[in-house]
């Protein structure tokens, strides 16, 4: 028993539970001492003068009023003393030969005016071996009395025995009535067989011989005799770890089914992130089919006017210096001017145009978390589950975190620089800016291309160059372009996918955070709950 004493303990520390410790290290200390007969009943039931009749001796007064202000323990000692342990809670030691072997424990009375009587009473039960539950003969009908034995049965399965006290006030015929009352109350309570006396304190203060007392003190010598009194201190320990091994269980099956409902929860917003993917995806490709087109119409546009720029006449005219407007490399340089000029203001109104449905799925996929997170929270604020309360501060992190999301924490800083785009978070007007950021994408893309086509044909040419060369010319330049369509559509389709992709990524990053956090607590409690299993087993088995 000291052993499985103290695994629960060792289980009930790892866990950080005081009051069950508690309790635990007061059973180990206890176990080997004089049994705990815990009195207890509501006041004016006789449980003070039942106490005095059973040790001849007025060691707990009586008074009309309720007079037990607390705990007395009622210990045995070579000469009679006091020693105050607490508010409420006094020991006196007596030579008395009945309490070598047992403590006695006066409580308040059940329905004391004493503050927290109940809870002083209810707190010391579970030190009990014996709980001796004292009523009026006259009115055994006492509910809080009652109420406290439902509690000691149910939580600590603790050996009880009943007492109709004041039996000289009662007739014989309210004495049988409720003889079979108070059984039958007991039978209630899953007290199968219970153990009961009818005692008067007065007759037995008086000296007769009816008054009871004799069967009482029997039932306790031969509980002390047969070892009875050690049984009850073993099925004690073992009722109180029962007990407290039981409440654990139940309290960590509950965590568990918490954690499997914020899984849950967690597992739809992912599942809430997905679909919003290939949602976004598909306004992806309408996006960059967009743009595309906006791209081709450019291309071709410069095209024709290179085309233009290199007809015999034109390219004759500009290599004579009195009759040329401008020579090729200014023509170069304005040609590409123009076009950057030019692809600006159509790739930007573009972008603001066609970039502004996936602008607002992506809001929208926010918005939708952030109202689901919400939602959550203020189901976690109306529970009074203190488990459920402990992970309130997920879902404020886990909300703060997707309101901070920056976009310059989901495009890299090229293009960024020198701009404020990469200061906005992805609410308000932060989502609108993504708008903004693949027109910055398409510029970056289109002049990349483009430019370099330009640069490349603009070195070194002169007049006479372009004559001899014009066709060969003019076909590698539609060559380059339509191999530049093509390459602006690749890039800007990974461009724009990989920023959204990392949107996502940083998004499922923030989600399942807390789903491993919560993996991680569900595995110590399935560990926490097979060592208590074990216990349990052992305990049940003893």
């Amino acid at each position: 028993m000291r052993d499985l004493l103290q695994q629960c303990l060792s289980l009930t520390d790892q866990c950080g539970e005081r009051e069950a410790s508690a309790i635990l290290r007061d059973r180990l200390d206890l176990l080997q001492s004089a049994a705990l007969f815990v009195i207890v009943g509501e006041v004016k039931s006789g449980k003070s003068s039942f106490i005095n009749a059973l040790l001849g001796e007025d060691v707990c007064e009586v008074a009309p009023d309720p007079c037990t202000a607390g705990i007395q323990e009622l210990v045995y000692g070579e000469e009679s003393s006091k020693t105050v342990l607490g508010e409420h809670w006094e020991r006196l030691r007596l030579p008395k030969p009945v309490l070598k072997d047992i403590t006695i424990v006066d409580t308040p009375g059940t329905n004391s005016i004493i503050r927290n009587h109940h809870t002083i009473t209810e707190n010391y039960i579970p030190k009990s071996d014996l709980v001796v539950f004292v009523f009026p003969a006259k009115n055994p009908h006492t509910a809080t009395a009652w109420e406290l034995l439902s509690l000691v049965r149910k939580d600590w399965h603790r050996k009880t025995v009943f007492v109709l006290q004041q039996a000289d006030l009662a007739s014989q015929q309210e004495l049988s009535v409720n003889r079979e009352r108070v059984k039958q109350y007991a039978h209630e309570r899953n007290v199968q067989n219970p153990v009961l006396f009818v005692v008067s304190a007065k007759r037995e203060l008086e000296g007769a011989s009816d008054s009871g007392f004799a069967e009482f003190r029997e039932f306790l010598r031969s509980t002390v005799e047969s070892g009875e009194v050690w049984r009850m201190k073993v099925d004690g320990s073992r009722g109180t770890v029962l007990k407290i091994i039981r409440d654990l269980i139940d309290r960590w099956h509950a965590e568990e089914a918490s954690i499997a409902d914020d899984r849950a929860f967690y597992r739809d917003l992912l599942e809430k992130v997905e679909r919003r993917r290939e949602k976004a995806h598909s306004l992806r490709r309408l996006v960059v089919d967009s743009l595309g087109l906006s791209y081709d119409r450019l291309a071709f546009r410069l095209e024709e006017d290179f085309r233009a720029g290199l007809e015999v006449g034109t390219i004759l005219r500009r290599a004579v210096p009195y009759l040329r407007d401008k020579d090729v490399k200014t023509w170069i340089r304005e040609t590409r001017e123009t076009f950057e000029k030019t692809a600006r203001e159509e790739i930007q109104a573009e972008s603001s145009r066609v970039s502004k449905d996936l602008s607002d799925e992506m809001k929208a996929m926010l918005d939708d978390l952030a109202a689901a997170i919400l939602h959550r929270k203020e189901r976690r604020q109306r529970t009074a589950d203190p488990v459920a309360e402990d992970r309130m501060d997920i879902l404020e992190r886990l909300l703060n975190q997707l309101r901070d999301l920056r976009i310059s924490d989901i495009v890299d800083q090229k293009g960024l620089e020198g701009s404020d785009l990469g200061k906005l978070t992805l609410t308000g007007g932060g989502i609108a800016a993504l708008g903004a950021v693949i027109a910055m994408a398409s510029h970056l893309i289109a002049f990349d291309i483009t430019g370099g086509i330009l640069a490349a044909v603009g070195t070194g040419l002169v007049a006479v160059t372009l004559l001899w060369k014009r066709s060969a010319i003019l076909n590698d330049f539609r060559q380059k372009m339509e191999t530049s369509r093509n390459e602006f559509r690749d890039r800007l389709d990974q461009e724009i996918t990989r920023i959204f992709e990392r949107l996502f990524l940083e998004i499922q990053h923030e989600l399942n955070e807390p789903l491993l956090r919560l993996d991680r607590e569900a595995e110590r409690i399935s560990g926490l709950v097979g060592d208590a299993q074990r216990i349990r087993e052992t305990a049940e088995a003893l």
